[in-house]
């Protein structure tokens, strides 16, 4: 799912709550029509929830493989990009056009690079010997 596998799970878990929360903030910051501020904000809230519950170094409740949070991240990025001219606001919000274009093809080059092979370290109990 991604061309190289360059970056580390806790890195793409670090950007994740990054664009999520920048998302939010910045929707409510700039303002503007209530589709445009809400796309923003409906995409950061989705974004990080599946960031919660994905089993990755910073997920909370671990129920996601992160294999199919990909499948989400691509996703999430072709809504950034996709928002401003399917919901009509590219001309008349500029500014949050930008910024969701923007978030949208780093969330597609984040995604293209990440390792998405990801499992967390093992803890082997120790062999205990049986008695023949």
């Amino acid at each position: 799912m991604s061309l190289v596998r360059f970056l580390p799970a806790w890195f793409h878990a670090v950007a994740d709550y990054a664009v999520g929360i920048a998302l939010i903030g910045l929707a409510l910051g700039v303002g503007g029509s209530a589709k445009a501020v809400g796309a923003g904000v409906v995409v950061g809230v989705v974004v990080l929830a599946v960031s919660m519950l994905t089993r990755y170094p910073l997920g909370v409740v671990k129920v996601l493989p992160f294999t199919l949070h990909s499948a989400g991240d691509y996703l999430a990025a072709a809504l950034l990009i996709a928002a401003p001219f399917a919901l009509s606001f590219n001309h008349s919000e500029p500014t949050l056009a930008t910024i969701y274009v923007v978030a949208g093809v780093a969330v597609l080059a984040v995604s293209l690079i990440t390792n998405y092979q990801y499992s967390p370290r093992r803890t082997w109990a120790p062999r205990t010997r049986h008695a023949a």
